[in-house]
């Protein structure tokens, strides 16, 4: 693991997600699995998806003027990690994201971490 330090690729990103799946835990169950890509605004990745990009999608399963990340970053996020980072691993990390104050400096796992940099433009992958 390693601090995060990296802001210029949005790797608030992450916190921004634990946030999301906080306002989403209202009386609805918490996913216990990445689940599938998805346009209905849904489980794990609609969760994610709406910490990464700000915004839900629409009616035709868009994601319309988004305050973050782009929906191509953040779908390859979300799909780098259900190959490579346990599902267990995310939880644990978005977790200790909740009982963190803001401002203070978070340790990415180095699985999401990668996950995220393969996703980042310029990258051999993103």
């Amino acid at each position: 693991m390693r601090p995060a330090t990296r802001a210029a690729r949005g790797l608030s990103l992450l916190a921004v997600v634990v946030i999301a799946l906080s306002g989403c835990a209202g009386g609805q169950p918490q996913p216990r699995e990445y689940g599938e890509v998805n346009t209905k605004n849904e489980g794990y990745y609609g969760n994610f998806m709406l910490g990464c990009t700000g915004v839900e999608a629409n009616s035709d399963g868009e994601y319309v003027d988004v305050k973050y990340q782009s929906e191509e970053f953040c779908t390859c996020v979300f799909e780098k990690m259900k190959a490579t980072v346990p599902f267990d691993t995310a939880k644990e990390f978005e977790e200790a994201q909740a009982d963190t104050p803001e401002g203070t400096e978070i340790t990415i796992p180095k699985s999401i971490q990668t996950a995220m940099d393969d996703c980042t433009p310029g990258s051999a992958e993103g």
